[in-house]
């Protein structure tokens, strides 16, 4: 199934309009997670309040990753 990850932030979106290809969700959740971690250890962006969110090709929201600040 082809699978987007979108970033979401508190006042805009971040548009993923390739996508990848994924057999299973576990799969793609497991690609958000290291997409907000690799994020939220990011010194050059604001990511407070913003989440990686999985959608399918007809545009549902399948999960949502909340992008975590590292301290």
């Amino acid at each position: 199934m082809r699978l987007f990850f979108d970033i979401q932030h508190p006042d805009s979106r971040c548009y993923d309009y390739h996508g990848s290809d994924y057999g299973r969700l576990e799969d793609a959740t497991q690609t958000a997670e290291l997409i907000a971690v690799g994020l939220g250890c990011s010194e050059t962006d604001d990511c407070t309040g913003s989440q990686v969110q999985v959608r399918n090709a007809a545009g549902e929201t399948l999960l949502s990753v909340p992008i975590l600040i590292a301290a």
